[in-house]
């Protein structure tokens, strides 16, 4: 059966500005420009941190061409893990990067907590800290600009704004996050958002900054790009880290269509990362569609941490599948759809997948300041017509897409 969405009056003629001014642009910061996996943290399946599990995670994600790590963010279960077990987690990926750069997730608002952990990263080895204001979801933007404009007092180590309001609560405007990125120790943000007009108006603000602009997700990449995006800190590079840079260095490069094809094949990881069994076309369509048009779109608030862990073990990484409390355990049917989806996963000639895009709602989209403008009417599995069901835009992102 066909699904139809309706658009009218204002919002057609703001869904269908397809392309993406250059003047709008954020400023390119090649220092961290690139791809970064949210790394999994592997655990003993009775306490501690299984370092060995970690190591030939990394040690695949860097074979694989990633510009840096992220770790202990949202899949990396960074908000449940001691003082202890972050340290062999920073340590164990400071040694494994090579020099890359290592970020490393704080989760509080409790400012002396942040800044121990932030000395305690510093010390280790990091190159910065992605920062999630959580634990107040009821601040104003006031109180979160005074928590960051306190924790860069100190000038220890670049700082992230982790942009996660589905996880955090917090509803801060444009502005407020704008506020916060013009702090001088505050580097860039996280976007996990999957309203990329709100991104939009974040680059806006602080267009001349230098500020760097990263998606949560690689699963609206090209689209993020467009708006002047430096990157991604997502979860589809922990488990494909070969063709989640590949899309990247193609768009970077020129080769957009490329790109959005390798972009497109990415989608099949989605029923690792969301956990509504949403069949993955369906998927595909409605956030491709909708990231082309700039639409706002929910986002989930998956815990995919466990089926990350089996698809890796999947791939011949051995990990546990053991994840923090309050985080939920790997349930049978979670293993079957794992299994399946690493499965087909596999199948997948990634040389030929930059030129191989499955079907796509929109036949046009942008790329490097340069518009290709077409028409999301009837094409594929998405066509325009009334009345949505919100089911299947439950996605998810560290952002996954939830994540």
């Amino acid at each position: 059966m066909t699904m139809r969405v309706w658009f009218i009056g204002p919002l057609l003629a703001s869904c269908l500005s397809l392309g993406f001014r250059a003047d709008v642009r954020a400023d390119r910061c090649c220092h961290w420009a690139g791809i970064y996996p949210t790394v999994v943290t592997p655990l003993c399946d009775h306490s501690g941190i299984d370092v060995q599990s970690l190591e030939q995670q990394i040690r695949r994600e860097l074979s694989g061409g990633v510009h840096g790590l992220l770790v202990l963010g949202t899949i990396g279960e960074g908000q449940y893990t001691s003082l202890e077990e972050r340290a062999q987690v920073i340590s164990t990926a400071v040694h494994m990067a090579g020099g890359a750069p290592v970020i490393v997730g704080i989760h509080t608002c409790d400012l002396n907590c942040a800044r121990t952990q932030l000395y305690q990263a510093r010390n280790l080895g990091a190159a910065a800290v992605l920062v999630k204001y959580v634990g107040r979801p009821h601040a104003s933007g006031a109180e979160v600009l005074g928590f960051f404009s306190d924790l860069c007092q100190d000038n220890v180590l670049p700082i992230f704004y982790y942009n996660y309001p589905s996880q955090t609560g917090l509803k801060l405007a444009p502005r407020d996050i704008a506020d916060i990125l013009s702090l001088p120790g505050v580097t860039g943000i996280k976007e996990s958002t999957l309203n990329l007009k709100e991104v939009q108006q974040h680059i806006c603000l602080t267009r001349g900054l230098g500020k760097a602009f990263f998606s949560g997700t690689a699963l609206n990449l090209t689209q993020f790009l467009a708006l002047g995006g430096c990157g991604a800190m997502c979860p589809e590079a922990v488990l494909l880290p070969g063709p989640t840079v590949q899309a990247y260095e193609a768009y970077v490069h020129g080769r957009c269509r490329e790109a959005r094809c390798l972009q497109a094949h990415l989608f099949e990881m989605t029923p690792i990362l969301q956990s509504r069994p949403t069949p993955v076309p369906l998927t595909r369509a409605m956030v491709m569609s909708g990231s082309d048009h700039k639409m706002p779109l929910p986002m989930g608030k998956d815990q995919p941490q466990a089926r990350l862990k089996a698809a890796l073990a999947c791939m011949g990484i051995a990990t546990s599948t053991a994840v923090k409390c309050p985080l939920p355990p790997l349930s049978a049917r979670d293993q079957r759809r794992v299994e399946k989806t690493m499965s087909k996963v596999k199948s997948i000639d990634w040389c030929a997948a930059g030129y191989d895009m499955p079907p796509m709602p929109l036949s046009a989209f942008s790329c490097a300041g340069r518009d290709e403008n077409g028409l999301l009417l009837g094409q594929g599995p998405l066509m325009m017509g009334p009345g949505p069901a919100r089911g299947p835009w439950q996605v998810t992102g560290d952002a996954s897409i939830g994540w």
